[in-house]
């Protein structure tokens, strides 16, 4: 089966919650929608966000342009069925761009899935669950008594992990807001924070160790992405488990990670992983350790990223309980996307074929923006 035609929708959406950290705020929704075609007429979806400010180089403007002019033309015309070649034909076109690249892997995928009618876990070795429970987020915004506020109508939404977002210039802000949600929550709530890379070796020993009577899971890159050797060191001196994120864009960054004991998990954002088949090494990678991995997409984005997302998670056995993929209830109620069906804080994997999710396809072409 051919692929006949890759189309862009550049979107720009509001959001009903700003959620920020220390990497930056973003006040919309700013994600690439990439649709495959192939000659029977089935059509797949993918989708790229383009997130805050510093995780990426990537921008909407320079993902569209990316899949118009350079990854498009030559993959027009593969045969789809021939997943392994379309993948590598992807990946030597042009090197970087995983964000671009993530969104038309998934697009490839998902008509994969429709083509033979199975869900897309089905091709990773899924599912392993068919529910998970949804971590939800704090954002830096949100101040003591703000930040309790939330954490406890999400604990009533029956959502049990909660991810907060610290890094402000002043430690004692950070402290009084985990303790907030620690006081708010009680024992039973697993709390986990993310400093987006933000502090120096110092500043993050300082904080976690403060944070550590709180009962931290674990931390979230305080530290810079490059700077493995400190990031073992701090491992070694704070009370806290370490979590890798923006230190991990690949299985060899991957493998870096671990040969360095730098991190007790790895966290796998499906965009700045560059796709399916490099999360599953990554994941492979860690598995052989026998840590965990956690799949996330906290930035605002449609249902589309955050059900590729779900099937990823639900095709590891060594993905944590907590998935971190809740861009779409950022979003808000929205019709030009079906939803994902969301019970007591546990997103229910969608067993359609493909993603599950159907898109309106007159009312996207209404909304998206050309450049």
């Amino acid at each position: 089966m051919k692929i006949i035609a890759i189309e862009t929708y550049p979107l720009i959406l509001p959001v009903k919650e700003v959620y920020g950290g220390a990497a930056g705020f973003l006040d919309d929704c700013r994600s690439l929608i990439v649709r495959v075609e192939i000659e029977n007429g089935i059509e797949g979806w993918g989708e790229a966000t383009q997130g805050r400010p510093g995780n990426t180089y990537e921008t909407l403007e320079t993902m569209e342009i990316m899949v118009r002019n350079y990854f498009a033309p030559p993959l027009i015309g593969m045969d789809l069925e021939e997943t392994g070649k379309l993948l590598l034909k992807l990946h030597q076109v042009r090197y970087g761009h995983p964000l671009t690249k993530a969104a038309l892997e998934t697009a490839f995928f998902d008509a994969l899935g429709k083509l033979y009618r199975l869900p897309l876990y089905r091709f990773f070795g899924g599912p392993y669950r068919s529910e998970i429970e949804l971590v939800g987020g704090l954002g830096l915004d949100l101040g003591p008594e703000g930040i309790a506020q939330r954490a406890r109508q999400l604990q009533q939404d029956g959502f049990r992990a909660f991810k907060i977002k610290i890094g402000h210039k002043e430690q004692h802000q950070d402290i009084a807001r985990v303790r907030a949600v620690r006081e708010a929550l009680g024992d039973g709530a697993t709390i986990r924070v993310d400093g987006n890379a933000a502090y120096s070796f110092s500043e993050a020993r300082e904080i976690l160790n403060a944070l550590s009577r709180f009962r931290i899971a674990d931390a979230e890159q305080p530290l810079a992405r490059g700077d493995l050797k400190s990031l073992a060191e701090l491992r070694r001196a704070v009370g806290v488990p370490i979590a890798a994120q923006e230190s991990v864009s690949s299985p060899q960054e991957a493998l870096m990670v671990l040969e360095a004991e730098a991190a007790d998990l790895l966290k796998i954002k499906l965009t700045h992983i560059g796709g399916f088949h490099r999360g599953l090494q990554v994941a492979a990678v860690v598995g052989a350790k026998s840590l965990p991995v956690v799949v996330r997409q906290g930035s605002a984005c449609t249902t589309i990223l955050s059900a590729a997302e779900m099937h990823l998670h639900a095709s590891l056995k060594n993905a944590q309980p907590g998935g971190e993929m809740t861009g779409f209830l950022r979003l808000g109620e929205q019709s030009v996307f079906s939803s994902v069906q969301v019970m007591h804080g546990k997103a229910i994997l969608p067993t359609s074929p493909g993603l599950g999710i159907q898109v309106n396809k007159r009312q996207l072409e209404e909304v998206a923006r050309r450049f």
